[in-house]
């Protein structure tokens, strides 16, 4: 067997493609398929079959475009109900693939369609030797039932009797899932990439659980926020994502017509680094740094029915921002601005700022009552320790809780680092907010200082 993990650290996405003798299987592939065409050509092998464990919610998949680009099959769960052509599988069905066996079970309870594959390589042996598990079983964790808010009970009850099921199968199989530490598809993933079903039979949290109201609680207590995008993307995939040759190419725009675009209601998302957004940047614009979470901040906050407009300095940026925004369907990115902010600015039209404060600076001001402090972490992140005074406020959350402030006082945004907190700021000034500050290098800053943080 060929084997090659892919890791997209965006967003803690892995994928996977394994071969055979005459051909590839691609497990739970991306949108940008690229990658997997160079892994089968390194293989020496056509890629001749897609799996897909669910309907991901967390990112567009990329099972129609590379079907498109080779030919290749996919495989999916009946229970997913998939509307573009595929080889629907039934609970406990095996089905070859090359010098594969490979057997399905329905796992519903991340989503309700959530299924897992095993592997037996009939160049080893007869008996399965890896399990991929999509989001049913992560390193350390399982799947969130509560995606779908009017099902999460019936999903967490679920995915107990799904978790007992995988219980039955052996120890020694080796167990990759879709998501490692950074994703929302779970609460307390490792930050370790694969592991076995033994191990997480004796040390995942999951698995210990045997009753299953407790099962059932612990499942549904202080799990994050559920990001916006996440039921958009997962009926995108069962529709069958639009092809990615067949999407607008993004074109140059000069300032005077990026200008009026705005004004015909397109929105513009600005990927430079939190130290160029806040000297100047198009008023309005979301501050979304690729530094940061990109995909997932944009596919969160940024509107998904209007056309996008792109800031960047590099066409490395570009690229890399129109990747991550088609990661999470943002299909509709029509330009980008020609020359960047220089020639915004030397073309005469107005900017904004976002003005920084330093950790020091708000140590001195922390106590005044002008001042409103806003930490823009999760509520984990809160929890294991904050800035004492501030008010936790998530950064997607602004854009609700703005009307608990006043616009005509200053406020200050933090996170870890300053690129969720610029987004937040740029929350802000949208709302109106007159003086808006980015505390650069947020609570990591503060902490090297010698500040204390509270809990």
């Amino acid at each position: 067997m060929f084997f090659s993990h892919i890791y997209s650290s965006g967003l803690a996405h892995s994928s996977y493609v394994i071969g055979g003798k005459k051909g590839c299987i691609v497990v739970d592939p991306g949108r940008d398929i690229e990658k997997y065409m160079k892994q089968a050509k390194a293989f020496g092998l056509p890629i001749t079959g897609i799996i897909e464990t669910h309907l991901h919610a967390d990112f567009i998949s990329g099972h129609m475009d590379l079907a498109e680009e080779t030919g290749a099959v996919i495989y999916a769960s009946k229970a997913a109900k998939c509307a573009y052509p595929h080889q629907g599988i039934e609970d406990g069905e095996t089905f070859t693939h090359d010098t594969f066996s490979i057997t399905m079970l329905d796992t519903p309870g991340h989503t309700p369609e959530g299924a897992v594959f095993f592997v037996a390589d009939h160049e080893r042996a007869d008996e399965p030797i890896l399990v991929f598990t999509g989001d049913t079983v992560l390193v350390g964790d399982v799947g969130r039932p509560d995606l779908f808010p009017d099902m999460k009970q019936e999903l967490a009850q679920k995915l107990y009797r799904s978790i007992r099921k995988l219980k039955e199968w052996g120890n020694h199989i080796e167990l990759y899932p879709a998501h490692g530490m950074g994703s929302l598809c779970g609460r307390s993933l490792s930050a370790k990439l694969w592991t076995t079903l033994g191990i997480e039979k004796q040390w995942n949290y999951a698995f210990q659980l045997e009753k299953e109201e407790d099962f059932v609680q612990a499942l549904l207590t202080g799990m994050p926020e559920a990001p916006d995008h996440f039921s958009r993307c997962s009926e995108i995939n069962r529709q069958g994502p639009t092809l990615i040759q067949d999407l607008p190419k993004p074109v140059p725009i000069g300032p005077d017509a990026f200008h009026k675009k705005i004004q015909e209601g397109h929105q513009v998302v600005d990927v430079r680094s939190f130290v160029e957004f806040s000297g100047a940047h198009v008023p309005g614009a979301y501050a979304i740094p690729l530094q940061g979470k990109f995909s997932t901040f944009a596919g969160w906050v940024v509107p998904f029915d209007v056309p996008l407009l792109l800031v960047a300095e590099t066409d490395d940026e570009l690229q890399e921002a129109l990747v991550g925004l088609r990661a999470v369907g943002h299909d509709r990115v029509v330009g980008y601005l020609s020359g960047g902010m220089l020639k915004w600015i030397n073309g005469g039209l107005r900017t904004n700022r976002i003005d920084t404060i330093s950790v020091h600076e708000l140590h001195d001001v922390l106590e005044n009552p002008e001042y409103t402090v806003l930490d823009t972490r999760q509520l984990s992140e809160w929890e294991e320790g904050h800035i004492p005074g501030t008010i936790h406020a998530p950064t997607p959350d602004i854009r609700q809780r703005y009307v608990e402030w006043d616009p005509e006082k200053p406020i200050v945004t933090l996170c870890n680092t300053s690129n969720r907190s610029i987004l937040a700021a740029s929350l802000l000034k949208q709302k109106g907010f007159k003086t808006v500050l980015n505390m650069v290098g947020g609570t990591t800053a503060w902490a090297a200082a010698g500040f204390s943080l509270t809990k």
